[in-house]
């Protein structure tokens, strides 16, 4: 199918990117301490992007056939002779590819599922669920590139409560063995901590930030990295390359090639060679996020992010600090913060940002910890990555519904957050 579509836009003298994406994905779902719904999703679209000098265009066929192929390919040819020009350099061509990512097909087998699902639900766990795919993918373009790839990720989502407290836990993977049901123990043992929330003053505090919480940030920053958004305005890091946005401890990789990276691709929309990429080493902004064009605009080589429009980031892998999280509550006054979401950009350009602290949430002073409900962060970006004091030895892949692109994070401890309440 790909060949044939690639060979009709070639024959009409355009650039083409033909790929043809399989996926079945699975879902069990838990709660009241119990199995209750077992899901199942399979599809098949064929996405084409044609080019002709400086006006491109890009469309899904849904379950292609032959016919359904040279008629939506007919169709927007019609439409790509009154679109606007864009900026379009062409697809660059970078082959040197890395696929050293596991594969396990038992992610998809049921039994497997609901055997994780069971083991939460023995281990505290009153509700979430257990969510996979299998993804396979063909790519061919108008440089000759013929590819192939499958890719397989399944990930655990609970909630356990104690009381009238709540804790949030995630355990992602690309096998069935590298899943951690005992989250939900944890989840149970820290919701247990909690005890009675009470509220707070605002003002400036020092926060450890839980993975979860953290992972949250570092996806933004990461997305920020996108030229795409850095060109149209859309991040803090424009002008900074080479700059200091954050601080000595902080070093940030985007990295497609992870062997346990849930989002680890063997190529990306263009059909380029996916790679690590330094995004920040110890403070420094090293570089941003390229697909073909805007590697053109800047000079460089693509980083094999494509997004045919937007370049985009894999998997964040934010290195590990040198400290234990023992070490880092040694002595620590401050607040204690589990997981955020609805994390929302009031100026994009500048980093300002807001984000909700949910689940357990503690305050630590000279007379010990208890809970505190009814806070949001309202900071800078910027500010954030530069206080950041110490990161921890421990790092867990994270990914979840608030956290869209897998994440890599330590604990992190941040001085001096700007801590608001209603």
């Amino acid at each position: 199918m790909i060949e044939y579509a690639l060979n009709l836009i070639m024959k009409n003298g355009m650039d083409g990117i033909v790929s043809n994406e399989k996926s079945i994905e699975k879902q069990v779902k838990f709660y009241n301490g119990k199995v209750e719904i077992i899901k199942e999703w399979d599809e098949t679209i064929l996405k084409i992007f044609m080019a002709r000098k400086n006006k491109k265009i890009f469309f899904n066929v849904d379950n292609p056939t032959k016919a359904k192929i040279r008629e939506a390919i007919e169709r927007n040819m019609k439409i790509l002779n009154i679109v606007s020009p864009s900026e379009y350099h062409g697809i660059q061509d970078k082959r040197n590819y890395v696929n050293r990512k596991k594969f396990d097909s038992r992610v998809i087998d049921s039994n497997a599922m609901v055997e994780i699902a069971e083991d939460a639900i023995s281990q505290n766990a009153k509700a979430g669920i257990v969510f996979s795919s299998i993804y396979e993918k063909e790519i061919a373009n108008s440089n000759g590139v013929m590819e192939k790839d499958r890719n397989s990720m399944i990930y655990l989502s609970t909630r356990a409560f104690y009381r009238n407290s709540s804790m949030h836990d995630v355990s992602c993977s690309r096998s069935v063995e590298g899943i951690d049901s005992s989250i939900a123990e944890n989840a149970y043992e820290t919701a247990k901590k909690a005890g009675k929330a009470r509220r707070i003053k605002e003002g400036k505090y020092d926060v450890i930030f839980y993975p979860m919480a953290f992972a949250n940030l570092m996806a933004s920053v990461a997305s920020f990295a996108s030229a795409f958004y850095v060109d149209a305005g859309y991040s803090f890091l424009a002008d900074k390359l080479n700059k200091k946005v954050g601080s000595d401890a902080l070093t940030i990789y985007d990295d497609g090639t992870i062997y346990d990276g849930i989002a680890s691709q063997k190529f990306d929309d263009e059909g380029n060679a996916t790679q690590a990429t330094c995004i920040i080493e110890n403070g420094i902004l090293k570089s941003y996020l390229h697909n073909s064009t805007t590697a053109s605009k800047y000079n460089t080589i693509t980083t094999g992010n494509a997004g045919i429009v937007a370049p985009h980031p894999w998997n964040v892998f934010v290195e590990k600090g040198s400290f234990d999280i023992e070490q880092m509550m040694e002595g620590f006054e401050g607040i204690i913060i589990t997981n955020v979401w609805y994390t929302r950009f009031q100026n994009y350009r500048n980093g300002d940002f807001s984000t909700v602290a949910r689940d357990a949430i503690f305050r630590v002073d000279k007379k010990g910890m208890h809970a505190v409900k009814g806070i949001r962060i309202s900071d800078n970006m910027q500010r954030i990555l530069e206080n950041i004091e110490m990161l921890s030895k421990q790092q867990k892949q994270i990914f979840w519904w608030e956290v869209e692109t897998p994440v890599f994070s330590p604990y992190a401890m941040v001085k001096d957050v700007s801590i608001t309440t209603p």
